[in-house]
Order: structure tokens, then C-alpha cells, then sequence
């Protein structure tokens, strides 16, 4: 199985989203739009925290044996849970905190027919960032619900770019709604609620995000696909007359570290198990090239 790397989708979401954020800011300046505010700074928050994730992605390409024995396949979950936070705070809480100042002292809103053309162009904009990372996550599973796959995903920046695109269309979304129904009522009110609902979005977003990286950064198992590899590839060996446990763990995107407690035959000399061990070894990467690190123990 091919490693994947999600660097082109993040950078393309950056892209998209700074853009969107520039043309964001010069509609909520001349409308006054609490709602296009909120998704202006969503756009900004996304746009940085696409940085930081592709920030991380090259991290983990970097080598230091002495240093990360495992490699540091792990930083891009720290670098993930960071946008977590970021997401909940300077997302989430900006956004609210305007959405209920704009509910207490409600402004007149200005040229809202711009804040509806932008915000329908900007669905169509982070529908197809959307589409392009869900088809990513997805690889050859078609058959398994999104969230399904967030959950089993070990690509940490994918998850985190799923995650944002899906808020910030819904988002947009909601803000349309609002600034739709502040148009033709001339009730500032359901801006100001837009607003809040997208704060309390981002916030959510953010708590799932950090979640998901919570149990990848403290070594949460893996799909048990992976277990069978290895089940089976030690089940074809007539030196392996029982095996104690397996553990695999994930340490990167599309890395695993397994750890397999094996019984050998009695028969079996030391130098016989280091190449029944070799073997085992080569047969379980073949079959799937996310196994970087597999250790067999005697039991």
C-alpha cells in the first residue's frame, strides 16, 4: 500500500481559503456584516492553520536517528492538535464573542446582495476543497461512511483538513442563511445568530479535532486490517507454533510500529529464528508498506 501525502491537499485548502478570507474581509468592512466577519476570520484561521500543518508535514520528513529512533512521523499529530486548538479559540470564540456583541447592539447592514454573491462562491470554492480531501481520505474504501474514516485515519493533517472544510462549508452556509434572511426581514438579528452558530461550530470542530489527535498522539491501535497482515503472514510459517500477543500502533501518517511476542518451535536455533524472523518481516512489508518499524520477540 502506497504512503500517502497530504501536502498538496493542504496547500491547496491554504490557497483557497486566504483568498477567500481577503474577499471575505472587503465584504464584512463595507456591509457590516457580523456573519461575513466571523467567516473572514474562519477563512484567516483556516489559511494559518493549513500552514501549520504543512509546516508539520515537513517536519516529519526530516531525519534525526540519534535523535527520533522511530522517526517523527508523531509531529504532525502535535502540529494537528495545535490547529485543534487554535480552531476552538481564535476561530470558535472570536466568532461568538462578535455574534452576541452584534446581538446587543444589532447595526444596519449595508450592499448585503455583495455578502450573498460572495458567500454562494465561496460554497462552491470549499465545496471543491472539500470534495478533493474527502476523495483523498477516501483512497479505494467507497464503501465506508466519512466518519468511519476519520476515525480509522491515521493521516493527521488529512483529518484536520476534512474536518475545517466540512465547518467552513457549513459555514458558509449558515452565514448565507442569515444574511438571506436579514435581507428580505431587514432584521439584523439573524446575522448576529449566524454568527453565533458558526462560532459554536468552529468550537465543536475543534473538540473532535482534538479528539481524534488525543488518540493518535497517545497510541491508540490500529485498524485491525493490519492485524490480520501480520496473522497471516505468521500463519505460513511452520517455525511459529503459537503466537503470544501483537500490538501495532501508529507513529506517522501511514507508518505503523508493530510488536509481535512470537513461540517458536523448540527445535528452532537462534540463527534459525533471525531468518524465519527476516522472512516474516519482508512478507508483512510487502504486503503493506505502512509497517516502517516490526520487531518479533521471542516469547
Amino acid at each position: 500500500m502506497a504512503k500517502q501525502d497530504s501536502s498538496k491537499t493542504v496547500f491547496l485548502a491554504l490557497s483557497v481559503n486566504f483568498f477567500i478570507g481577503l474577499i471575505k474581509s472587503f465584504v464584512a468592512f463595507i456591509t457590516n456584516s457580523s456573519a461575513m466577519f466571523s467567516e473572514a476570520v474562519h477563512s484567516f484561521v483556516d489559511s494559518f492553520n493549513q500552514f501549520l500543518l504543512w509546516f508539520g508535514i515537513k517536519q516529519t520528513k526530516k531525519s534525526n536517528p540519534k535523535l527520533y529512533p522511530l522517526g517523527r512521523g508523531r509531529e504532525e499529530y502535535f502540529w494537528t492538535l495545535v490547529v485543534a486548538v487554535l480552531i476552538f479559540t481564535v476561530g470558535g470564540l472570536v466568532s461568538l464573542e462578535h455574534g452576541i456583541e452584534a446581538l446587543s447592539h444589532p447595526k444596519e447592514l449595508d450592499n448585503l446582495y455583495i455578502s450573498i454573491s460572495i458567500l454562494s462562491i465561496s460554497i462552491v470554492l470549499e465545496t471543491y476543497v472539500l470534495i478533493k480531501a474527502v476523495q483523498k481520505l477516501r483512497g479505494n474504501k467507497e464503501k465506508k461512511p466519512i466518519l468511519k474514516l476519520l476515525k480509522e485515519s491515521n493521516d493527521g493533517p488529512l483529518i484536520a483538513i476534512v474536518v475545517e472544510d466540512f465547518a467552513a462549508t457549513l459555514g458558509l452556509i449558515f452565514a448565507l442563511i442569515g444574511t438571506l434572511l436579514t435581507y428580505f426581514t431587514n432584521n439584523s438579528i439573524y446575522d448576529a445568530m449566524s454568527s453565533i452558530s458558526i462560532g459554536i461550530l468552529l468550537m465543536v470542530s475543534g473538540i473532535f479535532l482534538g479528539y481524534e489527535m488525543k488518540h493518535l498522539i497517545t497510541g491508540e491501535t490500529v485498524n485491525i486490517d493490519a492485524y490480520k497482515i501480520v496473522e497471516n503472514a505468521l500463519s505460513m510459517e511452520e517455525g511459529v507454533k503459537d503466537v503470544n500477543s501483537i500490538k501495532i500502533v501508529s507513529i506517522g501518517t501511514d507508518k505503523y510500529l508493530g510488536i509481535v511476542k512470537v513461540d517458536y518451535l523448540d527445535s528452532f536455533t537462534d540463527l534459525e529464528i533471525i531468518e524465519l524472523n527476516k522472512k516474516i518481516e519482508e512478507s508483512v512489508k510487502t504486503t503493506d508498506s505502512r509497517f516502517s518499524h516490526l520487531y518479533l520477540i521471542p516469547a
